[in-house]
């Protein structure tokens, strides 16, 4: 196979196609290459795509609707890079059910890819997709597609997940990409610059590691959104203004100038949902909603599995994945860190690193899908300056985003600090629900958080102190709850010595108060409430009546 030619053009010339919103274009664009063509089939993604690609001629129209010469027709000069990314559905890991033929027209769109890169002869080009692509059929089908390219003399590196925190981008998003260079050189894939861990149980390991390597810590979500304005209860106002605040360099990066901030808005939550939320701790999940409020089709999973459902970001960390519904807080990992809503469109897309100048066409959820199915740009940008350099272009290495010197100042609303105040140790949700039960059965005179012993570790959540009796609420996974504790799937050792110690200091606080005379009762999380309230009603009239509170609960 004749090597490519060597002359630089300048500037290079990429064309996009299954081009969405446009997030591998802004990328190439800041990365200096020229992009005079794209094409994608959604009416939405089209109009925000030519809303900030002036210069670019998008088509509106499935790439089966254009043959390859019709694209170099409307091209209509030599093209260096070509890049896109394939309808990715039938090989999502979380929709298993389309895993079908992958020849079908979901799954087969690669091929019209493989097409256009027959018939323009690029330099080079770049596919992303999701990490199940090549895992499909054991590896044989990723294996045909890697072949098909070689066979037009591309030598092609092999698939590559790159999680997008690695390189500055707040969020902990896992993308494959593949990238072939016409002749026989290999692409290499630049370095990571950040590193961080995903679960709690491990980020001292990783913090560790990231030390020893040298690299940037990961970007935290909450400094890229903390100079976003908090809405309040409300949706989002049109024409809203950026918080007054110190900008760390990422916030820079995404402000560029804009003063004006365009969709930031999110849907109106439901009673329903606002009073599931708000038993959610920043870095919680649904395992966090007492038990007994849980909707229906949550009952059957393990507290201790790793579904993110429910859950409220953490703003030490980078977000999860923003999804193509980003905005809805019952499917994922989608709860602002400090209000009780769903990510805002403007918010999401910060954290898929476009700039706040990008504007977007539809409605709410067309715009999350619009977002969500996007690569983020600034992991865009450092994929084609590495492309550009290995295809000789003179372009210099950009710097990383380096992390903010500390994580900006939290908000002080007064609904925020509200919420926050429900979020602490006392005063839970389950601690509450039971005094309302507790004050509804005329049963009073008790003091919270009361310390019954100087020695012992734990406050009781209820103490009356005249009777002797201290209640503890605990949550059933922290404190080993014999019917709902399972063990968990990774790291289970870590898990079990924290649960194992909280288990200890429980039981060697009860020893301690029945040594002292002290009657000692504990409600857990998943109970209800009602019934709980019963038994230390009755508990309460045996103390008080010198009846063995045992037999007067049976």
């Amino acid at each position: 196979m004749p090597s490519p030619p060597t002359q630089i053009r300048s500037p290079l010339v990429a064309i996009d196609l299954f081009c969405g919103a446009g997030g591998l274009t802004e990328g190439f664009s800041s990365a200096g290459f020229e992009v005079p063509f794209a094409l994608d089939r959604d009416r939405d993604s089209c109009e925000s795509y030519a809303l900030n690609h002036k210069r670019t001629d998008v088509v509106k129209a499935s790439i089966t609707d254009l043959s390859p010469r019709d694209i170099a027709d409307r091209v209509g000069r030599p093209v260096d890079v070509v890049i896109g990314g394939p309808s990715c559905q039938g090989f999502s890991t979380a929709r298993k059910e389309r895993w079908h033929d992958p020849e079908s027209d979901r799954n087969g769109l690669w091929r019209h890819m493989l097409g256009v890169v027959e018939h323009l002869r690029p330099r080079a080009f770049l596919m992303e997709n999701v990490p199940g692509m090549v895992h499909w059929k054991d590896g044989n089908f990723g294996a045909k597609i890697l072949a098909e390219f070689r066979n037009l003399g591309y030598t092609v590196a092999e698939p590559r997940i790159l999680l997008a925190a690695d390189y500055g981008v707040p969020q902990r998003r896992r993308r494959l990409f593949i990238v072939g260079l016409l002749g026989d050189d290999e692409f290499e894939f630049p370095a990571p610059t950040h590193m961080g861990g995903w679960r709690r149980d491990t980020l001292d390991l990783w913090e560790e590691r990231r030390k020893k390597a040298g690299l940037l810590r990961h970007l935290s979500c909450w400094e890229a959104l903390a100079d976003l304005p908090l809405l309040e209860g409300g949706t989002g106002t049109p024409g809203s203004r950026h918080v007054r605040i110190p900008q760390p360099p990422f916030m820079r990066r995404m402000r560029g100038g804009v003063t004006v901030l365009r969709d930031h808005e999110t849907y109106e939550m439901g009673d329903d949902q606002l009073a599931l939320i708000s038993h959610v701790p920043q870095g919680g999940t649904w395992r966090d909603i007492p038990r007994h409020l849980i909707p229906d089709r949550l009952r059957g999973m393990r507290r201790t599995d790793s579904s993110n459902l429910f859950g409220r970001l953490d703003p030490a960390l980078p977000s999860y994945t923003i999804t193509t519904q980003f905005t809805n807080v019952t499917v994922g990992c989608n709860i602002h860190p400090f209000e009780d809503r769903g990510l805002t469109i403007r918010e999401g897309a910060r954290l898929q690193s476009f700039p706040d100048r990008y504007r977007f066409v539809g409605s709410l959820a067309s715009r999350s899908r619009q977002i969500g199915n996007a690569v983020p740009p600034l992991l865009a940008q450092i994929l084609a300056e590495a492309v550009a350099r290995q295809l000789g272009a003179d372009i210099p290495v950009s710097k990383p985003v380096k992390p903010a010197a500390q994580i900006p100042t939290p908000p002080t609303s007064a609904a925020v600090r509200e919420r926050l105040g429900r979020q602490a140790k006392r005063d839970t949700k389950p601690e509450t629900l039971l005094r309302d039960q507790l004050h509804l059965l005329g049963v009073t005179g008790y003091t919270t958080e009361v310390r019954p012993l100087e020695d012992v570790r734990r406050t009781a959540d209820l103490g009356f102190l005249p009777e002797r009796f201290a209640v503890f609420v605990d949550g059933c996974f922290w404190h080993g709850c014999p019917d709902h504790y399972r063990g968990t799937k990774s790291n289970t050792k870590w898990w079990r010595d924290k649960i194992d110690a909280n288990k200890r200091r429980d039981a060697d606080t009860t020893l301690r108060l029945e040594a002292a005379g002290w009657m000692v009762e504990r409600v857990w999380e998943h109970e209800d409430p009602v019934l709980a309230a019963r038994r230390i009603e009755a508990t309460l009239e045996a103390l008080r009546s010198g009846t063995t509170p045992e037999s007067a609960v049976s």
